[in-house]
């Protein structure tokens, strides 16, 4: 299908690395040249926040009955250089204001 655009809010991190790509591949896909897809990840360099972050996640997984499920978080730069290799070009906003977490929203649109 297609769409002007997609969004991906908290999910990726529960993603295998290796589903990532194929992911954001079939995204850009399904997005015309003027098309938007929203992300907000982790950012795994962003030290005590993101290590926060990680403890919720964990913290859910296990009350949820998943155990302890593997996260897979990457540094935003990873994240941007990701991508870029899918054919996106970004635009990084915090979002962590007023919380102790590592969000970031990319803004990701076709190249």
């Amino acid at each position: 299908g297609s769409a002007d655009a997609l969004v991906i809010l908290d999910v990726l991190h529960y993603m295998d690395y290796s589903a990532h790509a194929p992911l954001l591949r079939r995204a850009r896909a399904a997005l015309p040249s003027e098309g938007l897809l929203l992300l907000r990840v982790s950012d795994a360099t962003a030290g005590f926040g993101f290590r926060i972050g990680r403890w919720v996640d964990r913290a859910v997984l296990l009350a949820r009955g998943h155990g302890f499920a593997q996260t897979y978080c990457r540094a935003l730069s990873d994240w941007q250089h990701l991508l870029e290799d899918c054919h996106f070009r970004t635009e990084a906003i915090p979002m962590s204001g007023g919380t102790p977490f590592a969000n970031v929203l990319l803004i990701a649109r076709p190249t």
